[in-house]
C-alpha cells in the first residue's frame, strides 16, 4: 500500500505521515518545504520519499502521486484571518490546487482521495476560507458522480498541539502568557470550541481512510470535549498556578464563530466517536512545558 501527503511537512500533514509509516505504508509526502520530525526507528524513515513541489503544478503532482493508492490531500492555505486577506491567492492554492490533484487522483486511479476540510463549511463563518472549502468538497463531489474516484471528506474542528505554528491557537496562548502573562482573544468567553489534539485526529484520519463505510462521505474529527472560552483560560491559569490576563474583543465582523459552526444543511455528516483521546488539560500541559522548553533554549 502507498499513500501521498500533500502539504505532508504541515501542522496535520506530517503528524498523517507519522501515523502511516507506524502502519508501515509507503508515504509520498509533498510540500514545498522539506519535512521535519518524522519517525527514524529502524527502516521506518525509508518508508517515506520528500518531493519538494506545488499543489498548482499539476505535471508535478501527478508524477509524485503514480503508484499511490491513497491520496490525503491537506496542502492550503488554512488560516481563516490569513485567507480573508488575500481571496484571490486562497482560492488559487486551495480550489486550483484541489482540482490539480483530483485530476491527477482520477487519471492515476486512485484508490481513495481524502480532502482535509473543517466545521467551518456547514456553517456562514470563515470567510474566504469557508467557501475555498465547500468548493473543494463540491469539486470532491462532483469527480465522483463523473468519474467514480472515491473521497473521504474529513471536517476537523480546532487541531492543536506541541508545535509552533502559527494558527496553533493553544500553542500561541501558551507562548503568549508565558512570557506577557496576557492574551487578545477577539471573541468572547462565551465562544465555544471543541479542541481536538493533533494526534488524535492523525490518528483518526489514518484509521477510517480504509474503511468502506466512510467512502464517499463527510466525516467530523472533532474533539469531545466541548467548553466555552472562558472556562478554557480558567484552566490555563489553574494550570500555571499564577494570575493571567484576557483581553476579550467581541467583533460582529470576525469571521470565528461563537457558539457553533453549523448552520442548517441537507448533507449531514458521520461523527468520528473516538475511543481515546489526549485530555485537554493534559494537552494544555504538554504545550506549556514545549512552549518553556523553547523560551529557556533561546535564554541559553
Amino acid at each position: 500500500m502507498k499513500a501521498l501527503v500533500t502539504g505532508g511537512s504541515g501542522f496535520l500533514g506530517h503528524h498523517i505521515v507519522k501515523e502511516l509509516v507506524k502502519h508501515r505504508i509507503e508515504t509520498v509526502i509533498y510540500d514545498l518545504n522539506e519535512p521535519s520530525g518524522v519517525p527514524a526507528e529502524g527502516n521506518i524513515r525509508s518508508l517515506c520519499k520528500y518531493v519538494k513541489g506545488d499543489v498548482l503544478d499539476y505535471e508535478k503532482i501527478t508524477e509524485a502521486m503514480k503508484g499511490c493508492d491513497y491520496v490525503f490531500h491537506t496542502a492550503a492555505i488554512a488560516d481563516v484571518d490569513q485567507a480573508r486577506k488575500i481571496p484571490r491567492k486562497t482560492m488559487e492554492v486551495n480550489v486550483i490546487g484541489t482540482t490539480n490533484c483530483l485530476e491527477a487522483a482520477k487519471e492515476l486511479d486512485v484508490r481513495r482521495f481524502l480532502f482535509a476540510s473543517t466545521v467551518y463549511v456547514s456553517g456562514n463563518r470563515g470567510s474566504f476560507y469557508r467557501l475555498s472549502k465547500q468548493t473543494c468538497e463540491s469539486l470532491c463531489k462532483t469527480y465522483h458522480e463523473e468519474f467514480g474516484l472515491e473521497y473521504t471528506i474529513l471536517r476537523y474542528g480546532s487541531l492543536y498541539g506541541r508545535e509552533p505554528n502559527h494558527w496553533n491557537f493553544i500553542y500561541g496562548v501558551c507562548k503568549s502568557l508565558l512570557t506577557t502573562g496576557e492574551f487578545n482573544y477577539t471573541s468572547s468567553s462565551d465562544a465555544v470550541r471543541e479542541y481536538i489534539h493533533i494526534s488524535d485526529a492523525a490518528r483518526e484520519t489514518a484509521r477510517i481512510a480504509d474503511d468502506q463505510q466512510f467512502a464517499n462521505k463527510a466525516v467530523l474529527i472533532t474533539g469531545h470535549q466541548r467548553m466555552k472560552m472562558g472556562e478554557f483560560f480558567d484552566m490555563v491559569q489553574e494550570i500555571l498556578g499564577k494570575e493571567i490576563k484576557i483581553h476579550y474583543a467581541p467583533s460582529d465582523n470576525s469571521p470565528h464563530y461563537i457558539i457553533t459552526p453549523y448552520s442548517f444543511e441537507i448533507d449531514v455528516p458521520v461523527r468520528i466517536n473516538l475511543s481515546t483521546y489526549i485530555d485537554i488539560s493534559e494537552g494544555i500541559l504538554d504545550c506549556l512545558k514545549e512552549v518553556q522548553k523553547e523560551l529557556d533554549q533561546k535564554n541559553m
